[in-house]
């Protein structure tokens, strides 16, 4: 059985076992209860191209005209969830991930946009955004832990992260194994208008994007200028033919005026 075949099976499981799932053990959402608040420096998030929304550049117009046409396709399709991905590391697929959920929060679409780090085997959000988180994903995932205790506020309005943590060389395994449908169930409840974006690994290095992919409504595809390769992203773009791909983003050009939207 090849690597496609065998995520497909592990999903169609997954999602068999999430339809009789054992009395929770995640607990439920205090509505007055707050997530973790954590202090990151504005100037780092600057170093780290983490886009504020005061910035007047070039790149900071290239993420308000991504962050609308999304939006404008998300509003219209009804979707509820978009991942970014790519076909090889490198890319910039989380920077260009974690910008776009800063952006749709500040843009004030009267949703809360919750930023969920998926990249299970080398879980990156947080470095950009310049903290260190006590739990993450792979809390909820393996042991039950609940939403409020992983979810993190960093003190942008409208916005919250589920970070990664650990790294995790089965991830596959634990995404495909049904906690995936009560993760969104989770993040349903407790933020009924939501907007969430999964920072996903690259495509062709794992087969997490294809066990993951049938929860998804809409994909992005983030593109390096001068290395990723033609071959590399029709092949990607061919493994994500049953899903809905969105755009794409072509990443470090030489203008930031540059960064395409439109697949």
């Amino acid at each position: 059985m090849d690597r496609i075949t065998k995520a497909v099976e592990r999903t169609r499981q997954g999602q068999e076992s999430a339809l009789h799932p054992e009395e929770s053990r995640m607990g439920h959402p205090d509505a007055g209860m707050e997530i973790s608040r954590v202090e990151v420096s504005q100037e780092l998030l600057r170093q780290n191209r983490i886009f504020l929304g005061e910035e007047a550049s070039d790149y900071g117009q290239a993420y308000k005209v991504l962050r609308t046409r999304v939006w404008h396709q998300m509003r219209t399709n009804g979707w509820h969830n978009l991942a970014v991905t790519s076909a090889n590391p490198g890319a910039g697929k989380t920077l260009t991930a974690t910008n776009l959920a800063i952006s749709l929060a500040r843009m004030e679409i009267g949703r809360k946009v919750v930023l969920v780090d998926l990249d299970m085997r080398r879980p990156s959000v947080h470095r950009y955004l310049g903290f260190r988180p006590e739990y993450g994903i792979s809390d909820f995932l393996l042991s039950g832990m609940p939403l409020h205790r992983i979810l993190v506020d960093i003190g942008i309005d409208r916005f919250a992260v589920l970070p990664g943590c650990a790294s995790f060389a089965n991830s596959s395994e634990i995404l495909s194994s049904g906690r995936m449908v009560q993760l969104l169930n989770e993040l349903k409840r407790y933020f009924p208008s939501r907007v969430v974006i999964f920072d996903l690994p690259p495509i062709l290095a794992a087969d997490d994007v294809l066990v993951v992919a049938p929860h998804i409504n809409a994909f992005l595809l983030v593109i390096e200028e001068g290395k990723s390769l033609a071959k590399d992203v029709s092949k990607a773009a061919d493994l994500l033919k049953d899903s809905n791909i969105i755009g794409s983003v072509l990443n470090k050009t030489p203008e930031a005026t540059q960064q395409y939207y439109g697949y």
